[in-house]
């Protein structure tokens, strides 16, 4: 027989790290009416605050998951949720304790994450499963010459890299961004050609993009025409190009969820 001393210990060990664990102490969350106005934001609009603070009036589950996880390309990798969680929206205001610390943005973001987690168990009552195949991804690498477009500054703090932007068809498409990396364009032609684009250039400066192609005389859609014409530019204009290649890709499996309360 185990001591019942030695048996509180270890049950206190095992313990210690979930209660080191931060939390959102005051988390609000409403519904948002189905008729709602619509809300415009700005293009580097985040939710996340410093202070550990996640604010935002207008989010779903697939959006919270998503970032809670750190999905990348959710469209394909986040999977199991059923049709309410995605369409439904929610109002949601959540803070630490006055105790959380001021952290680097970053790894204040990173802190929210793992409280998004555990509100997300707490309150939506989520359960989740991760599993990894090995599966056809494209790989974003450097052409022959090498990248084409002219390394700019880094974002100086309050700035920051902007999301690329990205819109094709069969008739031609666009691609911007400010102060962007390449590792933004792949996720922006992950989402464009719904293929995860792993970005393997090992370039690491920043960039201004706007490039524009055109094809006539062809209808609108991205077919292949509009990927082959997006593959072209890339290469042409940006130096860069899509390979196929076999890889691992994880993907999150939701296995339980509810709806909450409103508080």
């Amino acid at each position: 027989m185990i001591p019942i001393m030695k048996v509180l210990l270890f049950s206190v060990l095992l313990s210690a790290p979930l209660l080191a664990q931060p939390a959102f102490e005051v988390v609000s969350i409403h519904r948002v009416p189905p008729n709602a106005e619509p809300v415009f934001r700005e293009q580097d609009f985040t939710p996340v605050k410093p202070g550990g603070q996640y604010t935002d009036s207008r989010t779903n589950l697939f959006f919270l998951i998503a970032f809670a996880y750190d999905v990348k390309n959710p469209a394909t990798q986040l999977t199991g949720l059923p049709n309410w969680a995605e369409k439904e929206e929610y109002s949601i205001a959540a803070k630490p304790a006055e105790s959380f610390p001021s952290l680097p943005p970053g790894e204040n973001r990173e802190q929210v994450r793992m409280m998004m987690r555990a509100m997300l168990a707490e309150r939506f009552y989520l359960q989740m499963r991760t599993e990894t195949r090995r599966e056809p991804v494209l790989a974003l690498t450097l052409d022959k010459g090498g990248i084409k477009i002219k390394e700019v500054s880094p974002p100086v703090p309050p700035e920051k890299e902007t999301p690329v932007g990205m819109a094709a068809g069969d008739s031609g498409g666009r691609m911007i961004g400010r102060k962007a990396t390449t590792g933004g364009i792949a996720r922006a032609l992950t989402v464009m050609m719904k293929r995860l684009v792993v970005d393997q250039t090992g370039v690491r400066g920043y960039y201004d993009i706007d490039i524009h192609w055109t094809a006539t005389d062809a209808p609108p859609g991205l077919g292949a025409e509009g990927e082959a014409l997006i593959v072209s530019n890339l290469q042409s204009q940006l130096g860069l190009r899509l390979t196929k290649m076999v890889a691992p890709v994880d993907y999150w499996v939701v296995k339980r969820i509810e709806r909450p309360t409103d508080n």
